[in-house]
Parts: structure tokens; C-alpha cells; sequence
């Protein structure tokens, strides 16, 4: 073998460019398969070429080693062949060019030289030896920090036999970093949904769910095996609401988005308050895929409803506070006004019951304003709106017909008191002043109704009083 300078040079730089690099495990053995567009057009390219010109003739050859050259210089492989032996016949490619080497630069060292090792097991030199028998066989490599695709296949005779092996590496770098960022964000991605604080689940086209991470385990109580498969109204909307669901995964299919709040159900029957957030999304070459996401909002609709009670229930008597009977009363003015009936105002007024605070205590107080109210709930219908205004005083207002009066509906708030004396066992007796008036509903105003009950409550407290004084006098 030729040990002169210039081919120990081209040895050295050889050894250095495949050394013990070449490591990786082989792919594939897929004899028959078919090759990329680029590998067809190269191996039809190269065939001529290496194998044979004599039906070609040699001109014919010249001319597709020229079209080879400039299409292989034009695209990032390597493109090489070998001989029985082993011995590089051929090696060309813009590839080379990026690991440092150039056109035919290895042309006549063996492939032993080039690997520094005889061992049948490393992988470049496998593949070889096994393309020598017949066989097709493919293998990722890291090569001089590029990585190539490798594809290495017999190399055939006119008279069909193999007369060596011939092989392509394509740059496949920028794709291997492409799909270890893609590799590295999809489990990124992956992390995120399932550690998300909110129960996200993934429909396909059909409303049926493809996935759901650990959260809508915990919300809904169903494992990924009782979700996946089933359509998501069937499993989580409950029977009263299934129009509504049904409406909001139309719109999404139609490529709209939801944030919505609503009630939905667990497995085990119980009802969540959840906001309801989702939105379609579309993969390339996949059907149109839905992203849902559920988040727990219980704890805050409980919250709403105690504040809602703080601002319209009085906190002592449960009933209506101020702010509520105008808001309720109103209401009740249109709906009497409608059914062309008749209001009645009544305003109360716990007698006394400084006295009974300065005397037996504030406690004693208290149950003085709870039993007004229990009172005058037992007293009034469930359609009339009953209200605490605040300190002592109480507001009624109800709907009446022709026959009913003030002095009826005021007598029997009168005769429930004295049942109520009777019965109870409170240091004191409860006396309650009680005022009335009688309007037209159409027309009738709540500040005006208001003021006439309350004069004619004071009116019967004057009253009251008179009587007493004169009573006292005889």
C-alpha cells in the first residue's frame, strides 16, 4: 500500500474525522425499503457511474458524473462507495464539506483505516460487512458533532453480484436539534398539564375525551380510564343542564371560544360550581381537537351567597333587611299593579323594648326582635314580603283583596301576639304598636306608603297613650 506523505496526511485526517465516533447502535435492517426522493435520485445517479459503462458508453459516464458532482455538491450528504475489499472507490458530498473534509479525500484508504478498527461489531463497519452479504441497513451517527442519517446497500455487477457497497449519509443535525427542542418542550408541555391547577381535559371532534391530567381526577373522581373514550356531557353535565352543554361544545366545534360559569357533576353525584374555560385547536393532519379547562369555584359561590345574605338578611331575625324590602317590594308593586290589586302597608313597632334591654339585658332584647318576626311570619302569607327596617320597627306589604282590611289584617298581628304571651316563657310580655295603609297599586309609590303607615302607627301610639293617661286619671 502507497505510504507516501501526502496519502499518510489524508489517513491522519480521516482517522481523526470518523475515529470511535461512530457509535451509534443500528437502526434498522430494512432490506427493500424504499428510499427518501434524494436517495433515489442519487443512487440513480451514481449506479452508471460506479458500476458499469458499457451500455452507456464512456461519454455517457462523464457527463452523469458531472451532473452527480454538481447535484451532490448542492446538498448537505455524503455520498461514497466501496469495492469487495472495502477499499473507498468514491466519496463526495456537500456534507463533507461541514465535517472538514473534501471531495474524494479518502478515495483509496480502506474502510479499516478510516474506522482504526477490524471489529465486525462497530456499527459503520457492521453495516458494510452486512451490505456485502445483501443486505440494506440503516443507522443514525454522530459524526465530527454532526449527526447523518446513514443508509449503506450492496453494490451490484452487471452479472448481479456484489461487487462492493455504496452509502449515503444525510445531514440530519438541524433536524435532530429541531426535534430534541420539540422533544424537550413536549415534555415541558407535558409537565405543565399535568401539575396544572385547573382539570383540563382534551376532546376530539366528537366531544369525547382523549386525555385528562391528575386535577380532573381529584375534581370529578374519574381515573384517565373511566374519562378517556366518553363524551364529556355524558359524563360530567348534569341531566338539567345537558341543552346547555350540548349548545357549548357546538360552539366550540364551530371554532368559537367559552368562558362560561356553571354547575357540573362528580362521579360520585355531587355538583361543583366550575369555570369553564374552552377553546378549539387544530394539529396539522389531525381532526380539530377541543382544550378544556374546569376550575373549582365552590368555595367562592358559597362566599357570594354569604354575602349576599350579609347584605340583603337581617343577621338577628333572618328576615329581609332594609336594603332587600325596597329591592322585593317594588317588585311586588308591578306585579300588583298587573293583577289590578290592592297594597297594604303595615308598619311595626316593638313597644318598649329599651325597657326590656335596660331591665333583663340586651339577650332579652334580642329574643324580643326574634319573636316579632316569628310573629308576623305566622301572621303573614308566604307571598307577602316581611322585613326588618332596622332597631325596632318591622315593614309588611301585602297583596289584598276587596274584603280584606287594615283593621283585619292588623287584628290578627294582635290576636298572634297574645297566643304568643300566652305561651311564652320570657320575663316580659311583647307588645307591638302597629300602623296601616291601604293604596291602589297602580300609582302607588313605596317612600309615600311608607310615610302613611308610619303616621298612622304613631297616630295609634298617641292614641294608646291618651287612653292611658285618661284611665289613670279616673
Amino acid at each position: 500500500m502507497d505510504k507516501s506523505p501526502k496519502k499518510a496526511l489524508r489517513q491522519q485526517a480521516a482517522s481523526e474525522t470518523m475515529g470511535s465516533k461512530l457509535t451509534s447502535p443500528l437502526i434498522a435492517s430494512r432490506p427493500g425499503a424504499p428510499a427518501p426522493n434524494l436517495l433515489r435520485r442519487l443512487w440513480r445517479a451514481l449506479k452508471p457511474s460506479v458500476a458499469t459503462t458499457s451500455q452507456t458508453g464512456h461519454g455517457a459516464a462523464l457527463d452523469t458524473e458531472k451532473r452527480l458532482s454538481l447535484m451532490l455538491e448542492s446538498v448537505p450528504v455524503n455520498l461514497w462507495s466501496t469495492d469487495a475489499e472495502l477499499n473507498i472507490t468514491f466519496s463526495q458530498g456537500a456534507g463533507l464539506h461541514l465535517i472538514g473534509l473534501e471531495s474524494n479525500e479518502q478515495v483509496g484508504l480502506t474502510l479499516y483505516e478510516i474506522l482504526e478498527t477490524r471489529d465486525p461489531g462497530f456499527t459503520p463497519l457492521a453495516a458494510h460487512l452486512r451490505a456485502l452479504q445483501g443486505e440494506l441497513v440503516r443507522y443514525e451517527t454522530d459524526w465530527r458533532g454532526r449527526f447523518f442519517e446513514t443508509r449503506v446497500e450492496p453494490l451490484r455487477g452487471p452479472d448481479g453480484r456484489i461487487s462492493g457497497t455504496v452509502g449515503i449519509a444525510i445531514d440530519i443535525t438541524e433536524r435532530k436539534s429541531l426535534y430534541d427542542e420539540l422533544h424537550t418542550r413536549n415534555v415541558y408541555f407535558a409537565t405543565l398539564f399535568e401539575s396544572a391547577p385547573q382539570a383540563i381535559a382534551i376532546l376530539d371532534e366528537k366531544d369525547r375525551i382523549t386525555r385528562v391530567n391528575g386535577e380532573f381526577t381529584r375534581l370529578f373522581g374519574y381515573a384517565a380510564d373511566e374519562s378517556v373514550g366518553n363524551n364529556i356531557n355524558d359524563l360530567i353535565v348534569p341531566p338539567e343542564l345537558a341543552e346547555e352543554g350540548a349548545n357549548l361544545t357546538a360552539k366550540v366545534a364551530a371554532g368559537g371560544k367559552v368562558r362560561v360559569e356553571s354547575i357540573r357533576k362528580r362521579k360520585d353525584g355531587a355538583t361543583v360550581w366550575v369555570s369553564i374555560s374552552a377553546t378549539p385547536i387544530s394539529v396539522r393532519q389531525e381532526s380539530d381537537r377541543v382544550f378544556a379547562m374546569y376550575h373549582d369555584i365552590s368555595a367562592i359561590k358559597r362566599a357570594e351567597e354569604e354575602m349576599k345574605k350579609l347584605l340583603l338578611v337581617d343577621e338577628l331575625t333572618g328576615l329581609p333587611n332594609r336594603r332587600a324590602f325596597i329591592t322585593l317590594s317594588e317588585q311586588a308593586l308591578k306585579l300588583a299593579m298587573r293583577m289590578y290589586k290592592d297594597v297594604l302597608l303595615i308598619f311595626i313597632d316593638v313597644d318598649h323594648l329599651k325597657h326590656v334591654n335596660d331591665t333583663w339585658g340586651h339577650l332579652e332584647g334580642d329574643h324580643a326582635l326574634i319573636d316579632t318576626a316569628r310573629v308576623l311570619h305566622e301572621t303573614c302569607r308566604e307571598a307577602d314580603i316581611v322585613a326588618r327596617l332596622g332597631g325596632d320597627e318591622f315593614v309588611a306589604l301585602l297583596t289584598i283583596d276587596s274584603d280584606q282590611t287594615a283593621d283585619l289584617i292588623c287584628s290578627r298581628i294582635k290576636t298572634r301576639v297574645d297566643e304568643h304571651n300566652l305561651k311564652s316563657q320570657r320575663p316580659f310580655q311583647l307588645s307591638l304598636s302597629v300602623g296601616a295603609t291601604r293604596a291602589r297599586a297602580e300609582g302607588a309609590q313605596l317612600v309615600e306608603l311608607l310615610a302613611q303607615a308610619d303616621a298612622a302607627l304613631y297616630d295609634q301610639k298617641r292614641s294608646r297613650g291618651r287612653a292611658r293617661t285618661h284611665a289613670l286619671s279616673r
